[in-house]
């Protein structure tokens, strides 16, 4: 992976993404919104994100995920992506009215580190543990999230695809009204384009 802002460079994946900026707040987790879109804007082909990927964006989906002690997920993500149980030292917090989590349902149900809620996302994210939530969408919950104020780090993949047809945004919902945020870093791998966000001061 070649970093090509703020120093252009080869960088490895932990090194682009290091987490020691990250802090817990006394109320809540910093939570990173973890996305992949095409260059047009789409965020699933035939309904699922993983096909938008290439191996640079795989890894650095797993180095983020892995290195949360949380991950906050809505359902319609959760069935589409097929996620399984989380090692027993992350947490799985998935928001769903219904309780539905597709496939894997049975076992993430019995997991013991996973847990459905519902309701307002700033009542559900003062609950959340850790220090470092990754929040891996869909748009409805990124659009709450952004809406609330909640997101501190955005990370973003932009795959060197143009789909057309319809597809929903990386968020979706409420305006989320707020100052530009800091570009962090540009990075590049095989025409994927790595791009990482933190709030404006």
């Amino acid at each position: 992976m070649r970093m090509l802002f703020p120093s252009p460079r080869e960088v490895t994946i932990p090194e682009a993404y290091d987490g020691s900026h990250r802090r817990a707040y006394t109320d809540r987790p910093w939570i990173v919104m973890s996305m992949i879109s095409t260059a047009d804007g789409a965020i699933a082909l035939e309904g699922s994100s993983a096909l938008l990927g290439g191996p640079s964006d795989r890894d650095v989906f797993l180095f983020l995920h892995r290195s949360a002690d949380t991950v906050f997920v809505g359902a319609e993500t959760v069935r589409s992506d097929n996620y399984s149980p989380l090692p027993l030292h992350q947490r799985l917090v998935v928001m769903s009215s219904s309780g539905d989590l597709g496939r894997n349902s049975e076992a993430l149900l019995a997991a013991p580190n996973t847990r459905v809620v519902a309701g307002d996302v700033r009542d559900v994210v003062a609950t959340l543990e850790g220090d470092v939530c990754i929040l891996e969408g869909g748009p409805t919950l990124n659009g709450q999230m952004l809406a609330a104020d909640l997101v501190d780090e955005v990370c973003l993949t932009i795959a060197p695809r143009f789909i057309a047809g319809r597809s929903d945004r990386a968020a979706e919902g409420a305006w989320a009204m707020r100052e530009p945020w800091h570009l962090a870093h540009v990075c590049e791998d095989d025409g994927f384009v790595f791009l990482r966000y933190l709030r404006s001061a």
